[in-house]
């Protein structure tokens, strides 16, 4: 009988969704942008996801949702760049719960310093469809 509820109170945790008492928690983290883009689009999707009632922790937490973005420029035609934004999705478990792609062409160099307002609007796209991969 112990041993039983012991399985079934893990099996609650494993199952259990990322809500801390203030509600779901989430880490986000972004690695090769260039410029101020990976602060910039951590800082602008954790707004989003904050909007959304989430804790925002600076380091991954038990039972937190991980959301990674991992950017990367490649050449386009003259003058032009292709970005591509890939968001990976782990729920609190570890597990991958899916991947959100964003591709875009941008000016070249347009990025390489300041993001400004391209950071808010990839962030704005990005959450809508992250969020529709998150439990209710």
């Amino acid at each position: 009988m112990r041993r039983a509820a012991i399985l079934g109170f893990g099996l609650f945790l494993l199952l259990a969704p990322a809500w801390g008492a203030d509600g779901p928690a989430a880490f986000i983290d972004v690695a090769g942008a260039p410029g101020d883009g990976e602060q910039a689009l951590e800082r602008a999707l954790s707004n989003r996801f904050l909007n959304e009632g989430f804790t925002v922790t600076g380091t991954p937490q038990v039972n937190a949702y991980e959301i990674q973005g991992t950017v990367r420029l490649s050449p386009a035609e003259r003058g032009k760049e292709n970005i591509r934004i890939d968001w990976t999705i782990f729920g609190p478990e570890g597990t991958r719960i899916g991947n959100v792609t964003q591709v875009k062409v941008i000016r070249k160099g347009s990025l390489d310093r300041h993001w400004g307002t391209a950071a808010e609007a990839a962030a704005d796209a990005a959450a809508q469809d992250i969020l529709k991969l998150l439990p209710q």
